[in-house]
């Protein structure tokens, strides 16, 4: 089977991202204006955090982001049609002046809802009747056969970042890469249009 290629979703082709050597498992630069993203973490942490939205869920983009301090960094918890939310990718801001670099990258755990989502039609098809067969066979739990045959597949393709059974993470596909950059310029043209929990307290004086 043909492996995977590596790429780089790149906007800016003539910028020169420093710490691409550093984090060579980056599919996924872009430049954030520093003021932006100074205001990024307040934001999610008001309004979109994953862990504003309860028990029962949410709906698709809704509550589906995270912010971390230290590094400072942004997660995308990405929810199905169900409301159920999964983490789907993540990105590392470094602070040059006043732009900020963002290393993202689409990393998706095996427990996911958007795992097998990705295996073309005429590579899934087969699989349920073959996991069918091979569990017959082997007295092995249907379901099981069936993951360990996504596994393979991904296996086969160069695509795991992680390889362990139950615990297997896989890189995104260029497409996968490409919802994230735009899940994430909808999030910085909001945080960039939103007035501030703080900006608010400070006009209500």
């Amino acid at each position: 089977m043909n492996k995977a290629k590596s790429f780089l979703v790149n906007e800016h082709p003539t910028y020169r991202f420093a710490e691409l050597p550093r984090i060579p498992e980056t599919q996924l630069v872009m430049l954030v204006p520093l003021r932006v993203w100074d205001r990024a973490g307040e934001y999610i942490n008001s309004y979109e955090a994953v862990s504003l939205a309860g028990r029962f869920g949410a709906d698709p983009g809704d509550y589906e982001w995270e912010w971390l301090s230290d590094p400072e960094a942004v997660r995308w918890w990405r929810r199905n049609k169900e409301g159920l939310e999964s983490l789907f990718g993540m990105a590392v801001g470094v602070r040059r002046k006043e732009m900020v670099e963002l290393y993202g990258m689409v990393d998706v755990d095996e427990t996911s809802p958007f795992w097998e989502e990705v295996i073309p039609e005429e590579a899934i098809g087969p699989m349920p009747t073959r996991a069918r067969l091979i569990a017959r066979d082997t007295r092995r739990p249907e379901e099981v056969v069936l993951k360990d045959l996504y596994r393979e597949y991904f296996r086969s393709k160069g695509m795991l970042s992680h390889d362990a059974r139950g615990q297997s993470t896989r890189r995104g596909t260029i497409r996968e890469v490409e919802r994230f950059q735009a899940a994430l310029k909808a999030l910085f043209e909001r945080v960039a249009n939103a007035s501030l929990p703080s900006e608010l307290n400070r006009s209500n004086r």
